[in-house]
């Protein structure tokens, strides 16, 4: 390994205001917004994991984890490496132990470490020699299944305690803090609702991804060249698992056109067998592009048939209509009623599935384990069951007109509010406190 390689890829160990060319630091300063999460993952030593969808800010993220290090830190005992720069697990092995030849490091910085085949056997070297004591090491990855199946073969040797940490899009309290709109309780929420509201017809079109965020703020529309960079990084995840883009594409816009209903596999698209087709959906799952619930009554049957599939984000959704070839662009002005209603649902679902993983605190996260879906024989739905902390809800999402309630069930609306009533901004700001609040009332 030439020690320039490494030393390319390390512009702080020679140049204090390497943040000034540093591309991705380079391209925030172009953004009017811009969040930075940077309490994810704790300090402790040992290796930690740290993976989301590709496209999310994990890079961007790291790099400004660096830059607040040096304040305090040797920029010698700090490491990058972009793991798609190297083409194997013998020059992972060497670029490491080179580096630290070179320097004594202290934090180590891994970006894409799913790049490299068999990575896991190199760190698993690493570990076993020493490598690794006394220092930091975070390895970033966009593939769960690659990372997580390839972790379980590194019993023992990763961080004590919680030691792997999933980056999603922001949720919808982030997206408000963006704003500048930051609420202590859902009282004070409730006083803020008008724009909140308005806030969350943004949250409908841009999700919590940052460049759709700031395109939306400086140009009031998401445009073709925006889709076309997050399409490519779905064909291109596609393409390392050995999967068609157009087979996907077919089955995104099944998704959307199924969107809150439950489905099976095999009906969300003609083009495919079921085996097929539930493999492709399983792997945009692991791409963190679709997530899905089950039936209650089914939920721990194996497979059950029926699923209500949603995508992670409100952004891919869109997204998937792009692919579809269904729009070019989209703005607030093109949301109706119909779409509101149901990617209110969606946002119910991802900020939900978001929320009870950071509750849990646990290495590995299916939402599956504490919310579902139930549907009588004489067709009566309830859109969410779920589990928080010691509490089971049941959950309907109602954001146009409430015409019958039913006793029981929480409905999450667009602005009404009452003992079994909380409007969708509130709810998404803190699941829990909103719903103990309006159960609370005299």
């Amino acid at each position: 390994m030439e020690i320039e390689t490494i030393i390319s890829q390390n512009p702080w160990w020679r140049d204090k205001r390497w943040d000034e060319e540093d591309r991705h630091l380079k391209q925030l300063k172009k953004y009017p917004l811009v969040y930075s999460r940077p309490n994810i993952i704790p300090d402790k030593n040992g290796v930690s994991i740290l993976y989301g969808p590709r496209q999310v800010g994990k890079t961007t993220w790291v790099k400004l984890q660096i830059r607040e290090r040096l304040k305090k830190h040797k920029a010698e005992g700090i490491l990058y490496l972009n793991a798609e720069t190297l083409r194997d697990r013998f020059e992972l092995f060497d670029f490491l132990k080179t580096a630290n030849s070179i320097n004594k490091l202290e934090f180590c910085y891994i970006d894409e470490i799913t790049a490299i085949p068999d990575w896991e056997v190199s760190i698993k070297a690493l570990v076993d020699g020493g490598f690794f004591d006394g220092k930091q090491a975070i390895l970033t990855g966009s593939s769960s299944i690659n990372l997580l199946k390839k972790a379980e073969r590194l019993p023992g040797r990763l961080a004590e305690g919680r030691n792997k940490y999933r980056f999603y899009p922001l949720s919808f309290r982030e997206v408000a803090e963006l704003y500048d709109i930051r609420v202590n309780s859902p009282k004070e929420a409730l006083a803020n609702l008008s724009i909140l509201n308005s806030i969350l017809y943004k949250y409908f079109i841009h999700g919590g991804f940052i460049r759709a965020i700031n395109a939306i703020e400086t140009n009031k529309r998401l445009n073709e060249d925006l889709f076309s960079v997050y399409s490519a990084w779905i064909d291109g995840e596609l393409a390392k698992a050995k999967k068609s883009p157009e087979l996907a594409t077919y089955l995104m816009d099944g998704i959307a056109n199924s969107l809150t209903n439950d489905i099976s596999w095999s009906a969300l698209s003609k083009h495919a067998s079921h085996p097929t087709v539930a493999n492709y959906g399983e792997t945009l799952k692991d791409m963190f592009v679709i997530n899905y619930l089950e039936k209650a009554k089914r939920a721990l049957s194996g497979n059950p048939r029926n699923k209500k599939v949603y995508f992670s984000d409100p952004f891919i959704y869109w997204l998937s209509l792009f692919r579809g070839r269904k729009l070019n662009s989209v703005a607030i002005t093109d949301l109706n009623s119909e779409t509101m209603g149901k990617l209110a649902e969606m946002a119910i679902f991802s900020n939900l599935a978001q929320y009870l993983d950071l509750m849990q605190e646990g290495n590995d996260f299916d939402v599956r384990r504490y919310a579902h879906f139930e549907k009588s024989t004489n067709g009566k739905e309830i859109d969410f069951i779920v589990r928080i902390g010691e509490k089971t809800y049941s959950l309907e999402s109602k954001y146009g007109i409430l015409v019958k309630e039913r006793e029981g069930v929480i409905y999450i609306t667009k602005d009404s509010f009452g003992k079994n009533k909380v409007p969708l901004p509130v709810f998404l700001l803190d699941p829990q406190e909103s719903l103990k609040f309006i159960q609370g009332l005299p």
